[in-house]
């Protein structure tokens, strides 16, 4: 009887340690700031940070709205090259930088 008690506590315990494992990789360390794109345009906007791979981290915001992307910079942090492009991809206003809570404005 101990060995099958003992066979009922590894099934427990690896599901204990899956479960530590998926809880510690789910970003569970704080949610990321969020930056908004303020359009005063009469056009679709769309914000993002241009990367060797293609941009990354965009937000859209129809004309005379404002939305927001919950993926921003880290909290303090800023990241660079960012582009405000129309719905065709042409390149509209182009910033330095980006900083966590910003607001962007356009035009």
């Amino acid at each position: 009887m101990t060995g099958r008690r003992t066979g009922m506590r590894i099934p427990a315990v690896l599901a204990t340690a899956g479960l530590a494992l998926v809880l510690a990789g789910c970003g569970l360390e704080g949610e990321r700031p969020n930056i908004w794109l303020q359009n005063n345009s009469d056009q679709t906007v769309t914000l993002h940070m241009v990367t060797a791979s293609g941009p990354l981290l965009s937000v859209t915001a129809k004309p005379h709205k404002t939305e927001w992307s919950g993926g921003s910079p880290p909290k303090d942090g800023c990241l660079v090259n960012w582009e405000i492009v129309d719905t065709t991809g042409k390149v509209l206003k182009k910033l330095d930088k980006v900083c966590a809570y910003d607001t962007v404005v356009y035009p």
